[in-house]
């Protein structure tokens, strides 16, 4: 079932990156670099109405500077599994703001109504939580602090294991949110 997704790609200085590839790679098994989920499959549009409303939501939203700090362990209920977020501290609520604002006419049918939106780039995922405790535990203890910036929202179409780029949206250039 092919399903649409509008994603953000923050940059990273290289060495974040890197660092942030490798551990979602080795603990998540998530390949490629690491992303925030705005708005999640559920909406039921062409790609071209969804992209289209995705640029209308979006006009005018400035870009996003985010601190990655802290790390939470949340437990996924429907596939019993627990993952470890990196949570950022500044640019919060411009990423929480942004969401909202994607969310409007057709296309607030993809909120999960069981699951408040938490602005998040995920780093492990497994079936153990003392496992996930004990990683956020040892990366809340060290010196966590990743600066990136969102410029830009890609629109994805996912069919399984498929996914394909629909299109970029950039972000306003004037000021930065955050």
């Amino acid at each position: 079932m092919e399903t649409l997704e509008v994603i953000a790609r923050p940059r990273f200085e290289k060495a974040h990156l890197a660092w942030l590839t490798d551990i979602r790679s080795r603990r998540a098994g998530s390949r490629g670099p690491p992303y925030f989920t705005l708005v999640f499959p559920g909406a039921q549009m062409t790609p071209a109405a969804f992209t289209e409303q995705i640029r209308k939501s979006a006009a005018g939203v400035q870009r996003i500077r985010f601190r990655l700090r802290s790390a939470m362990v949340v437990h996924e209920h429907t596939v019993g599994r627990y993952h470890v977020f990196l949570i950022p501290d500044e640019g919060f609520g411009a990423i929480l703001k942004l969401h909202d604002a994607l969310h409007v006419g057709p296309i607030e049918a993809a909120l999960r109504a069981e699951t408040p939106y938490l602005p998040h780039i995920t780093v492990a995922t497994t079936s153990d939580y003392a496992a996930a405790r004990k990683l956020a535990h040892a990366l809340n203890l060290g010196d966590l602090d990743i600066a990136g910036h969102i410029d830009a929202l890609e629109v994805e179409r996912r069919d399984g294991e498929v996914i394909r780029k629909v299109a970029d949206i950039p972000l306003a250039k004037a000021g930065w949110l955050g």
